[in-house]
Formats: structure tokens, C-alpha cells, sequence
């Protein structure tokens, strides 16, 4: 027996279909990877979260919650709501503690085609909004069980299949270049990116230390997108032969900028033009090479991001004391917690809520350098830190090297001025927050240009959403990102989680970590798979999806795609 349903498509157009059945999700078997969700053609699927009692102080040591602070609170906070990827861990982490690691990297892979950098040096914010770290005890290490499958799993090899007969070109082999290239290579298009250096990553490769990422598998991944099909041009600086428009009319349907922020910068203080004064990106380019650098034995590194802590154990491994001095104080720094924790474990002490004066000198050599103390941050009108200090709290701290990490500049007036881009007064290149679009027609930017003081993660995103741009312009639509649609709902009553019955009594894992302050090796090791499998257990399983039945096709293609197999189609009759 079948029944007649309506629905709508774009522009608001209705049709007519039969259906002899409609899908339905074992919520129980549901681990909310998300698939079904951003391929229904019909968006009739719907992320619930669920509750979670907090209401007896014996169920755990966080604070207690009455009933309607606990409904308000779950489905506004869930890894899933966290990841500027769309990825959602908690398919993954649940498919790990099953023990199926293939479909665990599969889920990785899905969204990410970079999931070693991911797993490395991802900061995480998945983890800072996981339910059970939020409510019960310690959130669930997400980017552990990452690295764990990412090691345990081989790379599954890509087939891009340029079909459209349309071109790409891409300036930039950073994260954001290299993820763009990948959505719009999957997606039928023939890429080509030209990068200025010798090697892909931008800031990746020379800006994240070796103790943090494994340069040889991130070389990896980046061979596994070539032999896929996507080409990359080493040595090519876009600017003025070729430029932008050049590109253009050498049969490029469209142009991404991504070139990252790819310049240190110097704060214009006294002092700043000595020896031994650089700024981060220049240590970072010299070590990483083994090109000689003059450095002394105590040094200060002006600045309290992830750059500035990576700059400041990576000169502790040089054999030099450092520091690391900072505007903001407390929770206001820009390095995640763990980071500042880990660099402290090293020796590196963080001075906070100090503004750089001077560099003190005698003739051309670095003696120290004097702060201020700050009594308030400001932003000026550019968006820019506008530090108050308080007169007479000057003092100096002794040291014979300076490393300024408090930004990078964009490297985008040739590419600019060849191709015709408008800039704002400080240079940067204006475009549309909405599409990325710039001001000449098909080009567009990602990463850095768009944000340059962005994550890893973050710069990766943005490539995702120049790539849409870019298809959607080609195309002639207005397709919408699906990972982007984050709006879950509260699950129903019978749904709550009764952590004190329904939880498993696990105890959080440690992630290994191996402190080589001396050397460069990894200083995050990889769990063994009875530690992954124990972590991926603590999941709380707080999110799945839900089919609102009265809407669906019936077409079955989420049950096809479901790894867990939790989708069925039922009889409407």
C-alpha cells in the first residue's frame, strides 16, 4: 500500500510522490556521524540531543542542574556544534569503541583531507564543549582517538574524476588552498595550485614545530591529493608574470587566493631594529631549514598565541632559556589552556599582562627589554589591540634575544595590484564576508587573507567555503554547505541520560606523552588500542539523529549510507 505525500524543492516549486514506506533510526544504534543528515534530499532529518541529569550531586562533582537549566543547556552544548569542518566526533569515537577503526578513519576522511594535521595540531574545540567533560568528569579525547585511528588505519587512496571540464586555479598550498582543492577536485573540477615555495603547507610546514607535526606524513597527505589528480606548481609566485589575470585568461573558470600570512612583522618599538631582535616566523623558517642563526642564551618572545609558545620551546630545544610576555592575563590568552600548560611542563615561563616599551640596547646588543604593566585592553579602529598601561609599573626583563610572534602580515600587494583587487587602507584585500568573493569577477580568497590570526582548523574551513563559492558561481546555483546547519533539538523525555545507571564507570585515559624538551621527536605519543577503545567507551552517546516521518521520500538513501546500520524503512500503511 502506498500513500501520496508533497514537498518543496528550491524556489519554493511543490511535487507530488508516492512512497510505500518512510525511514526510521534506531536512536540506540545511532552513533551521529551526520551522514544522513547532510545527504536527505529532502532535509527531513533532524539532530536531537539529549538531557542529561544533573539534579543529584552524587552522580558527579560538577555542579547540579535543575531540569529546565539541563533541557536549555544539551542542545546548545555537543562536539558536534564545534567543529569548523562540519566533522562530528561522535561518529567516529563511537565506531572506535566498537573496534571498527576502518569505519572510525572513513568518518575521519569523510569531510577532512587532511586528518593527520587534524590529529596533530588541531587545537580542539569539540573537546571543550563535550557534554561529559562539561557535566560529569573529563571531556572525551577527541583528537587522541583521532591520532590513534589516523595511525592505526593506511590512507585510503582518492580518484578525482574532472568531468566538468572547468579549471581552478589555487595561489597558496596552505590549509586553506589545499582543502579548496580538494571539495572542488571531488566535486569534478581540474585544480592546479601555484605555491611560491618549494614545499606544500605555508605555515604548516614552516611555522608548526616537528615536536608538533610529522612532516613526513603530512607529506603524505598532500601526495595522496596529487595522485589523486590535483596538480601543484612549486616556485611560482603569483603577482605579476603570471598574474591574476593571466590566470584568468588562461582558461581559468575562477582563482582562489590563499596565500596565508605568510610575512613576520616587528612591533615599532625603540630597540626593535638590534641584532638578536626577529620576528617568529623568521626563527621558525631558519630552524626548521638548519640555516645558521645568531641566538644568545636568554631570550623573550613577545606574545601569548600558539605561535609565540610553539617559537618559545622550540628555542628551548636550541638550549636557550625562554619566556614568553603577553598582554592578556588569565583566561584571555590566545594560547588553548593545554598549550600554556604544556609549554610550562617544558621551562617556558609566561608572563602575562605586560606591554613591550623598548628593547634595551647597548649600541647594536640586546640587554633586555622593558614592559609595562596593563591595566586594560582596548581595539582600535581596525579591529587591532589598544593595550592601557599604568605609568611608573615599568620593568625590565634581562635577556640577549627578542622574537616578536604577534602576527604575520599578508603577502597579497603583487597579487593585488596584478590582478586589479581592491585593498583597504592597510593593504588587505576586500571582499564579500558572505561568499569571499572579491571585487574582479571569479576571484576569490580563503585563509589567512580572509583571517590572519586563524587556526589550522579555522583556515581549512574557509577554503571549504570559497570552494562552494566558487562551485555555486559555475554552476549557476546556491547550494548550501550541510555541515554548516547545526540546530539540534532536545530529545525527548524518554531519551535523558541517567549518568548513574546508564554509564559505563570509565575512567578517563590519558593520552601518552613523551616530554623530549631536548629534541624535536613527537611529544604526544598514540595511544594502545585497548587505551582508545577504553577512552571511546566514555562517550556519553548524547546526540543521534531523528526522521521526521510524515516528511520523508522514502528513497532509502540514508539507509545505504549509514555505517551503523541503524536505518529502516517502515511501511506508512
Amino acid at each position: 500500500m502506498t500513500e501520496e505525500i508533497t514537498f518543496k524543492i528550491s524556489k519554493g516549486k511543490e511535487f507530488k510522490r508516492e512512497r510505500a514506506a518512510a525511514a526510521r533510526i534506531d536512536s540506540a544504534m545511532c552513533v551521529n556521524c551526520g551522514i544522513c543528515r547532510r545527504n536527505c534530499p529532502v532535509e527531513t532529518i533532524d539532530e536531537h540531543q539529549r538531557d542529561i541529569c544533573r539534579l543529584c550531586p552524587d552522580c558527579s562533582p560538577a555542579p547540579k542542574m535543575f531540569p529546565e537549566e539541563s533541557q536549555r543547556f544539551a542542545p546548545q552544548h555537543a562536539c558536534s556544534l564545534q567543529c569548523p569542518l562540519g566533522t562530528i566526533p561522535e561518529g567516529y569515537v563511537n565506531m572506535a569503541a566498537q573496534g571498527r577503526f576502518d569505519l572510525a578513519y572513513d568518518l575521519i576522511a569523510e569531510l577532512n583531507p587532511l586528518p593527520v594535521v587534524c590529529a596533530m595540531i588541531c587545537h580542539h574545540p569539540c573537546e571543550d564543549d563535550c557534554k561529559r567533560g562539561l557535566t560529569m568528569d573529563k571531556p572525551i579525547a577527541i583528537r587522541g582517538l583521532k591520532r590513534f585511528v589516523v595511525e592505526k588505519v593506511s590512507p585510503r587512496p582518492l580518484n578525482f574524476d574532472p568531468h566538468l571540464g572547468k579549471k581552478v586555479g589555487i595561489i597558496g598550498a596552505g590549509p586553506a588552498g589545499l582543502t579548496a582543492a580538494a571539495d572542488l577536485a571531488a566535486k569534478g573540477y581540474t585544480v592546479k595550485i601555484f605555491e611560491a615555495g618549494s614545499e606544500p603547507g605555508g605555515m604548516i610546514w614552516h611555522g608548526v614545530p616537528d615536536f608538533r607535526l610529522d612532516k613526513a606524513k603530512f607529506a603524505g597527505e598532500v601526495r595522496r591529493l596529487i595522485d589523486a589528480g590535483i596538480e601543484i606548481e612549486y616556485g611560482c609566485s603569483v603577482g605579476t608574470k603570471p598574474s591574476v589575470k593571466d590566470l584568468l585568461a588562461d582558461k581559468f573558470d575562477a582563482i582562489l587566493i590563499a596565500v596565508g600570512a605568510a610575512e613576520g612583522a616587528k612591533l615599532p618599538i625603540p630597540g626593535a631594529g638590534a641584532e638578536n631582535v626577529y620576528d617568529a616566523l623568521t626563527v621558525m623558517k631558519h630552524i626548521h631549514a638548519k640555516k645558521p642563526l645568531v641566538l644568545g642564551k636568554k631570550a623573550v618572545v613577545v606574545g601569548g598565541g600558539s605561535v609565540a609558545l610553539d617559537t618559545a620551546r622550540t628555542l628551548m630545544r636550541m638550549g636557550l632559556e625562554a619566556s614568553c610576555a603577553c598582554l592578556e592575563s588569565g583566561k584571555e590568552l590566545p594560547a588553548p589552556a593545554w598549550e600554556q600548560e604544556e609549554a610550562k611542563e617544558e621551562g617556558v615561563k609566561i608572563i602575562e599582562g605586560v606591554s613591550p616599551v623598548r628593547v634595551i640596547t647597548d649600541w647594536f646588543t640586546v640587554k633586555g627589554m622593558e614592559f609595562r604593566k596593563v591595566t586594560q585592553i582596548q581595539q582600535d579602529e581596525l579591529g587591532g589591540l589598544k593595550p592601557l598601561t599604568a605609568e611608573g609599573s615599568e620593568f625590565v626583563i634581562d635577556c640577549d634575544t627578542v622574537v616578536f610572534a604577534t602576527g604575520q602580515r599578508q603577502k597579497t600587494r603583487l597579487i593585488a595590484e596584478g590582478g586589479g583587487l581592491e585593498r583597504d587602507a592597510e593593504g588587505r584585500v576586500k571582499f564579500s564576508p558572505d561568499t569571499l568573493a572579491t571585487n574582479v569577477p571569479n576571484v576569490f580568497v580563503a585563509g589567512d587573507v580572509v583571517e590572519a590570526r586563524g587556526s589550522v582548523i579555522g583556515a581549512m574551513a574557509s577554503g571549504r567555503r570559497a570552494a562552494l563559492s566558487i562551485d555555486n558561481l559555475l554552476m549557476g546555483r546556491s547550494l548550501k554547505n550541510r555541515a554548516d546547519l547545526k540546530t539540534p533539538k532536545l530529545a525527548p523525555p524518554h531519551e535523558k541520560i541517567y549518568p548513574a545507571v546508564r554509564l559505563e564507570k570509565l575512567y578517563p585515559q590519558p593520552v601518552p606523552k613523551a616530554r623530549f624538551r631536548d629534541t624535536f621527536d613527537q611529544v604526544e605519543g598514540v595511544y594502545g588500542e585497548e587505551q582508545a577503545v577504553l577512552e571511546a567507551k566514555r562517550c556519553m552517546k548524547c546526540g543521534y539523529s531523528f526522521v521526521q516521518a510524515e516528511e520523508c521520500l522514502g528513497c532509502g538513501v540514508c539507509v545505504n549510507l549509514c555505517p551503523a546500520r541503524a536505518i529502516s524503512l517502515v511501511n506508512v500503511s
